[in-house]
């Protein structure tokens, strides 16, 4: 939304909300639909001719992460490493 709005835009209206790859891909096909992808997702994919890409800088996005873990299990020297330094991370980048 903010990327939208920062180039004075309207934020499109929301009609279908998936996580299929696929879906979005025959819906944007259709050319009545906007969707985002990574770069990677059509520069890797097969039979995208219909659709091409176009670079738009995006602001960095600014999703929500977690860590999951398993019940009653110990976490190795190495995850616990990994889990240390993500969570000193993002407290500089949220300084």
């Amino acid at each position: 939304m903010e990327a939208f709005r920062a180039r004075g835009l309207n934020y499109p209206r929301t009609t279908v909300v998936t996580e299929s790859a696929e879906v979005r891909t025959r819906l944007l096909a259709t050319g009545r639909y906007l969707t985002v992808f990574p770069a990677s997702a059509l520069h890797f994919s097969e039979s995208r001719s219909e659709i091409r890409m176009l670079p738009v800088e995006m602001p960095m996005a600014r999703l929500p992460n977690g860590i999951v873990t398993l019940k009653n299990r110990a976490l190795g020297p190495v995850v616990q490493l990994f889990i240390d330094s993500a969570r000193d991370v993002a407290k500089r980048l949220k300084a």
